[in-house]
Order: C-alpha cells, then sequence, then structure tokens
C-alpha cells in the first residue's frame, strides 16, 4: 500500500531542506570565507611590497650611473660624485619601503629587513674586451707622463630585497587560537634585480681634464725642474725663445677658446 504525501508533509520537508543550507552557508563561511576575506587584503600588501621593491632595484642600479665615483668605480679611484651603497641603501629604504599600509589586522609590521647589492660590469660583447686591452696598454704606455685612464664598467646593476616579518596568525585576529589557521609568517624574501647600460661617468672639471690629457702629451716630460733650469741658462745666453716661460712644453689650458674663435 503507498501511502500518499499530504501538504504538512511538504512544510516538514521544506523546513529540513532550509535548515541543512543554513548549516552549510555557516560551515563554509567559517572554513573558506572568512579566511579569504582575511587573507585577500595581506596578499594585496605583499603585491604592493613586491612592486615597491622593483622600483627599489631601479633606484639602486640609476644611482650609480650618477654617484660613479671614489671607491665606488671600478678603479676605485676615479674622481667625481662619490656615494656608498650603504647610503643608497638607507636612501631606498626611506623612500620605498616605507608604508603605512603594510600592517595586518592586529597592527603588527609586515615588512622586515632591507638590503641591496650594486655591481659595476664590463658591457657584453667582444668589442669590450678589445677596448679594456687597448687602454691597458695605452695606460702602461703614458704611465711615465701621468695617469690616463678611463672607466670602462658601464653595465650597473642595482638589486633590492625585502624580507617579510612575522604577522598575527589569522585564528589569533578572529579569536580562534587554536583554529587550523596557526601560520606567522610566510619566510619570503621579496628580490628584485635591475640593469642599466650606460656611461655613467665624465670630466670631472678642468683639473681632471689636464690631468688625462697631460698622460697623453709626449713634450709634458720636457717640463721639469732640471730642465727648465737648463733652458734658462741658454735663455741668459741669448737663447729667449727657449725660454721656460716663452716655450712651454706640455702646456695645457683646458676650457681656453683660442683667439681666432672668438672673432
Amino acid at each position: 500500500m503507498t501511502r500518499r504525501m499530504t501538504p504538512k508533509d511538504g512544510k516538514q520537508s521544506r523546513r529540513a531542506c532550509t535548515g541543512q543550507a543554513m548549516t552549510e552557508f555557516v560551515i563554509t563561511a567559517t572554513l573558506f570565507l572568512i579566511p579569504v576575506f582575511l587573507i585577500v587584503p595581506l596578499l594585496g600588501k605583499y603585491a604592493d611590497m613586491k612592486s615597491s621593491v622593483i622600483q627599489a632595484a631601479r633606484y639602486n642600479a640609476w644611482e650609480r650611473t650618477v654617484w660613479y665615483a671614489g671607491a665606488s668605480s671600478s678603479s676605485g679611484n676615479w674622481p667625481g660624485n662619490e656615494k656608498t651603497n650603504a647610503a643608497i641603501r638607507a636612501e631606498m629604504a626611506g623612500r620605498f619601503f616605507v608604508n603605512n599600509l603594510w600592517y595586518d589586522r592586529a597592527g603588527a609590521t609586515m615588512a622586515g629587513a632591507s638590503s641591496n647589492a650594486i655591481a659595476n660590469n664590463d658591457p657584453p660583447g667582444t668589442l669590450t674586451s678589445v677596448f679594456n686591452f687597448i687602454f691597458q696598454v695605452l695606460s702602461l704606455i703614458t704611465s711615465p707622463l701621468g695617469t690616463f685612464e678611463l672607466e670602462l664598467k658601464g653595465l650597473y646593476a642595482g638589486t633590492a630585497t625585502l624580507a617579510t616579518a612575522n604577522i598575527n596568525p589569522i585564528g589569533v585576529v578572529t579569536g580562534d587560537p587554536g583554529g587550523l589557521q596557526t601560520w606567522g609568517s610566510l619566510n619570503l624574501a621579496m628580490t628584485d634585480t635591475n640593469v642599466i647600460l650606460a656611461n655613467g661617468w665624465g670630466a670631472n672639471g678642468s683639473d681632471h681634464v689636464k690631468d688625462q690629457t697631460k698622460a697623453l702629451t709626449i713634450t709634458s716630460l720636457l717640463s721639469n725642474p732640471v730642465i727648465d733650469a737648463l733652458r734658462w741658462v741658454l735663455a741668459v745666453a741669448g737663447f729667449w725663445e727657449l725660454a721656460p716661460t716663452v716655450l712651454e712644453f706640455g702646456k695645457i689650458v683646458p676650457d681656453e677658446v683660442p683667439p681666432d674663435r672668438l672673432e
């Protein structure tokens, strides 16, 4: 015998389905939706941190193309603007790694320690090796005359690194320290390297130009106290055109425009 379903039975069945759906929603929200809502903002902040690391790497490379001299140069003694890697790192941290948004829901900072690395390397290609050889030979030949050297390392590589700090576990934030979400650190180290191929150096004033040019001027060998004294003796003997004040061997005057060019 088959029992027919009454309207009362239908109402009870709908109530049971409604109760089951509510239970499933509560379980889903507790185990999935709420953690997702808490994690998504954190992921966005980590993405913003990575973007800042990229900008910081570009800053490292660019600053070295400007502050290339002194101990920071490939030769170690190139005169000009100088800034140490430590100084650039301090500026980098202040410009790119200070952000009021990089905090978790409990107010703990998400950014950890930062570091940088800057290197000057030879540009790629066979031509660089040829130039290095030529200028090394030229420096040996001109060494008796003075110091002639060129800053040939034009591949500037800047690296920036930012570590993540421990954050408060999601379970603690939601008031459930014993919950499943107990991680407190992702142990991330966000790193990016930017490379600039540039001719970053230039002559550091007229004195630098004079020193560099003097090494290529052969007659500068005749400009010394011993030969000058001999020339004064010859000048007194009647050869005034040989006097050091008349015939100036190795004379170099940077930035002086010849008179005929002023007409």
